[in-house]
């Protein structure tokens, strides 16, 4: 046995050099732009704004908390990880095809043998015999069938490792965009309760006047309105802040609890500090765009595993033992059995099957070409977009901030006027109305401009990115 598989298994490595079918890998050239519209690159050695990691991009320390929460105990995250460990595991079993076969059998029987039976007749006596003997099989992966499938896995474990990043990098955007909307509907909710008291301070007023003649009834029941349109509000607000508390428990994995508060709306000055960057920075920054690659790397391999399977499969076989009629004999001298062999399958007449599937393979490549080329498109065409929004958010935040100004000087102007008998309460009734409409717009500008910088920074591919050197929650 040690002798014949001496000459066996080196000529397996000899033989293993073979040829490989699968088309030469290269990624498609997308015609990138040189800069963004608008925009001038990063300067040599300087980080791009989707480089750098997401607690150097947001301040606020319960914000910060929250993320790190949510990267933690998040479901979809936990998932995407577990199917990780599948994608690592079908990598192994794929490449333990390339490695010889060996296994051990141990036989025993009892019986007459048909010699015994033709010397000694119904007299003859059965005997025992005790077989051991171990195999070793191995195919030969001439055409690369074998190497394919490991690379086809190999790319799999790589796009969903991507995926893993692309759900770190939503989960993160996620739950930032939730923590901006609810500031934001906690300053409509402030905004709303301190309107209500003015209001109502205002209808108390105007009870005290018509009960001395000053007022008539129609100012009392304009004020009354008033202080009913904002009451109005308030469960409504009150209604989207527990709502958005809901969907920021789930992002952290966890049922009914109290989000924290940290920085005000105001507070929080979000901003595009650095450039954006190279636009072919894409390329190997976003998620996404490097899932469809390895999707890609992935058909370009199975096409090689469907070209092989057009040629003869070739598989070697070695075998050697011992045989005895006595278990403690087994091993004795002259007792052992040896056999070499190999043998060839080659396909005759599938039908056009084999030569369909290698069709449908390089169709299949194709379409993953398309694919990533669309998501690419997909990418640039979001972060001109982000870019464009993080500029007009801010426009219209500043223009708004200006209104609101104008009309809580009308407001007063209206008040001054009401006081001294020159205008009607209705005149106070639209200004307050009008003012009121104003404030609740700015707060929502301002949670717009804050979710623009945040797209940007999704855009650009920022988000998912871990550090080791992360501070740690407080």
């Amino acid at each position: 046995m040690k002798r014949s598989l001496r000459f066996v298994l080196p000529a397996l490595g000899l033989m293993t050099a073979g040829c490989n079918l699968a088309p030469k890998y290269t990624r498609p050239q997308e015609p990138v732009p040189a800069a963004y519209a608008g925009q001038g690159p990063a300067a040599p050695g300087q980080a791009a704004f989707g480089d750098l990691p997401w607690f150097e991009v947001f301040h606020d320390p319960v914000l910060l908390d929250l993320v790190r929460e949510a990267l933690k105990e998040n479901v979809d995250l936990k998932v995407a990880a577990n199917r990780v460990l599948q994608t690592e595991v079908q990598v192994g079993v794929a490449r333990s095809y390339l490695a010889p076969t060996v296994q051990t059998t141990l036989q025993g029987g009892r019986g007459v043998s048909t010699e015994d039976r033709a010397l000694a007749g119904p007299a003859a006596n059965p005997s025992t015999s005790y077989v051991v003997n171990m195999g070793v099989s191995y195919e030969i992966d001439f055409w690369g069938k074998l190497r394919n499938q490991t690379e086809v896995a190999r790319a799999n474990l790589l796009a969903s490792q991507e995926n893993q990043n692309l759900v770190r990098q939503s989960l993160v955007a996620s739950v930032v965009q939730g923590y901006y909307q609810l500031r934001e509907l906690d300053m409509e909710l402030d905004l709303a309760w301190s309107t209500l008291r003015s209001r109502e301070d205002s209808l108390r007023l105007e009870n005290e006047l018509y009960k001395y003649g000053v007022a008539n009834l129609s100012d009392v029941r304009q004020a009354e309105s008033l202080v009913q349109s904002v009451a109005h509000t308030i469960p409504l607000v009150e209604q989207s802040v527990a709502q958005q508390e809901n969907a920021l428990n789930v992002l952290l994995g966890r049922y009914q609890a109290e989000i924290p508060r940290g920085l005000s709306l105001d507070d929080q000055k979000l901003s595009v500090t650095v450039p954006p960057g190279l636009p072919s920075d894409l390329l190997e920054n976003r998620p996404d765009i490097r899932m469809a690659e390895q999707n890609l790397v992935a058909g370009n391999a199975q096409v090689g595993v469907a070209r092989a399977s057009l040629f003869p499969s070739i598989s070697l076989t070695a075998g050697g033992g011992y045989i005895s009629d006595d278990l403690s004999r087994l091993t004795g001298p002259g007792k052992s059995i040896w056999n070499v062999g190999g043998n060839v399958v080659a396909p005759i007449f599938e039908g056009g099957r084999l030569r369909e599937q290698v069709k449908l393979t390089e169709l299949q490549k194709e379409e993953l070409v398309l694919l990533y080329s669309k998501t690419v498109q997909q990418a640039f065409s979001e972060t001109a977009s982000a870019l464009v929004s993080v500029g007009k958010t801010r426009e219209a935040r500043l223009q708004q901030e200006t209104l609101v100004k104008t009309l809580e000087d009308e407001l007063q102007l209206s008040n001054d006027r009401y006081r001294g008998g020159v205008a009607a309460y209705l005149e106070v009734q639209d200004a307050e109305r009008q003012c009121f409409d104003g404030r609740r717009t700015l707060a929502q500008a301002k949670r717009d401009e804050l979710l623009a910088v945040l797209s940007l920074y999704k855009a650009l591919g920022g988000g998912w990115k871990t550090d080791a050197a992360a501070p740690a929650a407080n």
